[in-house]
């Protein structure tokens, strides 16, 4: 079975005036691959079409050091 593909995406902070492809995401998923107390692997998928969410939103803050995601 062949794996699929991963296209890593940068995301800019708003403040940069980068011309930005516009892409509609309809699915979020949490992945944990940091040795920390959470469990390794998927923690967390919301889909689109499930209605899980509407919308997603990414910002920078702290000086790049915070990636905030806001669902609606």
């Amino acid at each position: 079975m062949k794996k699929k593909e991963q296209k890593k995406v940068e995301i800019t902070p708003l403040m940069e005036k980068k011309e930005q492809k516009k892409v509609e995401i309809t699915r979020l998923e949490l992945i944990n691959h940091a040795k920390n107390d959470m469990p390794i692997g998927r923690i967390l998928t919301l889909y689109k079409d499930l209605e899980d969410f509407n919308s997603i939103e990414l910002f920078y803050q702290d000086g790049g050091m915070t990636l905030k995601i806001f669902l609606d």
